[in-house]
């Protein structure tokens, strides 16, 4: 797949911000613009997380929203809700611009004030004159299916928050967060000894970057790895004195191996780290700095609209982020 050297806009995410942002953009006569989506269709998040039939409404929590741009909806069910969509990016002749199975792992701006898009697909790295950030809050940590004991909860957990020198660390998971936990708490020079668990023999998933520091690391004796078996349980393991217990984790291939903490990378997270790692502040709650009139972040030629700016979580207010950020970028062309 070939693009254009420079493009003016790339969006990242497909749900309704990154719906209205496309077609505003067709709208002011900007043409090089594409939207990349890590899953295999729009509004991933919709079709996910709300129950058929579930009403979608442009008002949330009892706030109410008006449109300020030339995309709209009406107040419907979650099919309708994703019909329309489609009809909308359908009219606007913009369904080209999408570009799905696309996971986006970085943002940074060049020496030339274009900015490098990561992608880990044949698109490889794509410059861009301008990047909405469009990709929502509504997805969880993925959590594995066996069970979490509550003695050991403590224990098990989603980011690296909880690590303390010197304990033994076990991360599971074989995207990029995995290999950027694993790698980095060796990195800190805490005394932890760190093993990366991927049910997978090798990994995929990561872009090569991340790819080649796990397997240098592992190389060097750094990080040790656990690959190409899935964890079948956690149990606690019983020892005078320790509380919370330390973690017994069983694995499918009949081993078993006891971690002062798991630490789990399956993907789903809050956009946190790919905020920060783009460049943008983030307040004490994780939320982006920005200009409330034009969605620009404190990057300039960055912006973010939706629900990472916002917990409003109303696909109206998306809508809104959207066109007061392509009109301020149509504005400075």
């Amino acid at each position: 797949m070939s693009l254009d050297k420079v493009l003016d806009i790339v969006v990242i995410g497909a749900g309704p911000g990154g719906i209205a942002s496309v077609i505003e953009a067709k709208l002011a006569g900007i043409e090089k613009v594409i939207v990349l989506e890590k899953a295999d269709n729009h509004s991933d998040m919709i079709r996910k997380f709300y129950k058929p039939g579930k009403r979608v409404d442009k008002d949330w929590q009892g706030k109410k929203f008006e449109f300020e741009g030339n995309v709209t909806f009406e107040e419907c069910s979650k099919e309708e809700f994703l019909e329309q969509m489609e009809k909308k990016i359908q009219d606007a002749g913009v369904a080209d611009k999408f570009k799905y199975n696309h996971h986006v792992y970085a943002v940074e701006k060049n020496s030339n004030g274009f900015f490098e898009i990561g992608s880990d697909h044949e698109l490889g790295v794509i410059q861009a004159k301008k990047v909405i950030i469009a990709i929502g809050r509504m997805g969880k940590p993925n959590k594995p299916g066996y069970k979490f004991p509550g003695k050991i909860r403590p224990r098990l957990n989603f980011n690296l928050d909880k690590v303390q020198p010197g304990e033994k660390v076990m991360v599971v998971g074989g995207g990029d967060t995995a290999g950027e936990y694993a790698y980095g708490l060796v990195d800190m020079n805490i005394g932890c000894d760190v093993t990366l668990n991927y049910r997978r023999a090798e990994i995929t998933r990561m872009n090569p970057t991340n790819k080649e520091i796990v397997e240098k690391y592992i190389a060097e004796g750094k990080l040790h790895s656990k690959l190409g078996v899935d964890v079948e349980s956690v149990e606690p393991y019983e020892e005078d004195g320790v509380t919370p217990p330390r973690v017994k984790v069983n694995f499918k291939d009949g081993t078993s191996e006891v971690y002062d903490r798991v630490v789990y990378a399956l993907g789903g997270t809050s956009p946190v780290d790919f905020l920060k790692n783009s460049g943008i502040e983030l307040n004490e709650w994780g939320e982006p700095a920005y200009n409330e009139e034009t969605m620009e972040s404190n990057v300039e030629g960055l912006y973010v609209i939706g629900d990472v700016v916002t917990s409003a979580g109303s696909i109206a207010l998306a809508f809104n982020h959207a066109y007061r950020a392509v009109k301020d970028i149509a504005n400075k062309k």
